[in-house]
């Protein structure tokens, strides 16, 4: 039995990882106030977090890939005692005249408290009374206009860090707009933090961090034709819905949380609220910027610039399920589908175009999915993600195809987005794989000067080599010039009846003249062995 994969298969590219790091600053001692009983307050200062070299600081506090719509509308911060989580004080206030100008993202002077120690919860874009009501918190009066003059808010109730932790928050983030109500009574995207202030901190930085994600999905042209982008998918994406993720950010630095001197990807990780759910979040582009032109849009040269599509998504991971097949693509990494019409034949009001889908597994730039701080298996909040995709006339599939053994019954699967593949018991598989140009009628092999054979592997979902596991993998792919088919074989031991086993398999190519462009593409599918029936 032979299934065929649609055309979907097309360049995977590093995609570049970045996040948002904040930093801290001090005042000098003569700058802070002074009690008369010679004790002295703490001031409190607020930025949004960013990065150093990507969400720029420049000479001052700049954001410099932030629009004014991603930065504060309003700022809220509790401030409680840490021994017994009485609240001390709730401040709130808005942005000075002229805070937009080079999205500055610091206001100094917000408040001050006595020194002591304090656990602070901040919040930017999210109501005074949605505040409370998050928390748990009455509020006497609330200001029907908060200015940027800040004030305080009179409150009965007590929180503690870990109550606080375990709330959850209703974030819309997918196709967020940050010019409509974000669903906490203001606009602009809602962020959070929680830190600590220590007896003998004179002045803290608050820093507030941005509860969704950007993605920026740069689309060049090499093709020799005009292509329309009329949509971006992304797989395994947390749903919106009712409590899907928690408020506060998920830190996995000691000091990150208090200080946000963030430098790596793994320092802020996914915090999703048990109900949270997985779907396709797809972005339909605007209708004035879909076309990639073929001239002007090329991936080098001078002159040439990529068109830009950027949208917002809740964090998410993509799910790592090795031993069950029930859930999940089990490769750890998401993918990246462009709805692509392409001009095909015909002039004027005789041209017809064809509808392509390309799919894509995001990777970091190594190409690897080990490393923590560049892994692609997680979106975190705050988290600003640049992906390059560059199309080409190239065309890269891959068809399953099944050995049946000695009273074996394959029955090869092929799910409908081609990435995985059914196996009901075990034998000799193979996967073969066809490359053309797309104004060509024949497809090549790796024969041709134009098509070379990179790496084939199987893995589990986070890039682990399991060829040799023992489990799903009898023998590993290699390729067989005869047939032109990768080969290789799943267990069909008796141990593994009742069980379903899942691997990865990616088969990596480049395609063009060796003295020319070249172009990396790589095919990743599931291969799960079903021995349950």
């Amino acid at each position: 039995m032979k299934k065929q994969f649609r055309h979907t298969i097309h360049l995977i590219l590093a995609a570049m990882i970045v996040t948002m790091v904040g930093c801290t600053s001090d005042d000098d001692a003569a700058s802070v106030e002074q009690r008369s009983d010679d004790n002295e307050y703490v001031s409190l200062r607020l930025s949004v977090a960013g990065k150093a070299n990507t969400r720029a600081r420049e000479v001052e506090w700049v954001d410099l890939n932030a629009t004014d719509e991603e930065m504060m509308n309003i700022w809220v911060v509790v401030v409680t005692n840490t021994a017994d989580g009485s609240v001390e004080k709730v401040i709130a206030c808005r942005p000075p005249e002229g805070h937009e100008e080079n999205n500055n993202r610091e206001i100094d002077e917000v408040g001050q408290i006595e020194q002591g120690n304090y656990t602070v919860y901040s919040f930017a874009n999210i109501s005074v009374a949605k505040v409370c009501s998050l928390l748990g918190l009455t509020a006497s009066t609330i200001p029907t206009t908060i200015g940027s003059t800040p004030v305080e808010i009179e409150v009965t109730g007590s929180v503690t860090r870990a109550t606080v932790a375990a709330k959850t928050a209703t974030i819309n983030g997918n196709n967020f707009d940050p010019t409509a109500d974000n669903g906490f009574d203001e606009k602009g995207i809602p962020m959070s933090n929680v830190q600590t202030i220590a007896e003998t901190d004179r002045t803290k930085d608050l820093i507030v961090v941005r509860m969704l994600a950007k993605i920026e999905v740069q689309v060049y042209n090499d093709g020799a034709t005009d292509a329309t982008i009329e949509s971006i998918s992304l797989t395994d994406i947390t749903a919106n819905g009712t409590n899907n993720l928690l408020l506060l950010p998920r830190w996995t630095t000691t000091t990150g949380k208090d200080q946000m001197p963030v430098t790596q990807h793994k320092d802020l990780q996914p915090n999703l609220g048990s109900a949270a759910t997985k779907g396709n979040m797809t972005y339909i582009t605007p209708a004035a910027s879909r076309l990639v032109a073929h001239d002007g849009h090329h991936s080098t040269g001078e002159g040439q610039a990529p068109v830009t599509f950027t949208f917002y998504v809740n964090e998410s991971e993509a799910p790592i399920d090795n031993a069950s097949a029930t859930t999940g693509n089990g490769t750890g990494l998401f993918y990246l589908s462009l709805g692509i019409k392409t001009k095909k034949t015909g002039t004027g009001e005789d041209v017809v175009y064809t509808d392509v889908v390309y799919t894509h597994a995001l990777i970091n730039q190594s190409g690897s999915t080990t490393t923590d701080n560049d892994a692609w298996h997680y979106i975190a909040r705050n988290d600003y993600r640049v992906i390059p995709v560059i199309l080409s006339d190239w065309l890269f599939r891959v068809e399953p195809l099944a050995f049946v053994p000695i009273a074996g019954y394959p029955a090869v699967m092929l799910s409908s987005d081609a990435q995985k593949a059914t196996f009901s018991t075990g034998g000799m598989i193979a996967l073969q794989p066809f490359v053309k140009k797309r104004s060509e009628d024949n497809w090549r092999d790796f024969s041709d000067p134009e098509v070379e054979f990179v790496s084939v592997s199987w893995t589990n979902g986070d890039g682990t080599d399991v060829s040799g596991d023992g489990k799903i993998v009898k023998s590993p792919f290699v390729y067989d010039s005869a047939t032109r088919c990768f080969i290789g074989e799943l267990n069909n031991s008796d141990s593994l009846n009742g069980k379903l086993y899942k691997t990865a398999v990616t088969i990596t190519v480049k395609l063009g003249p060796s003295t020319g462009p070249q172009y990396t593409y790589s095919f990743t599918c599931d291969v799960i062995l079903d021995k349950r029936n």
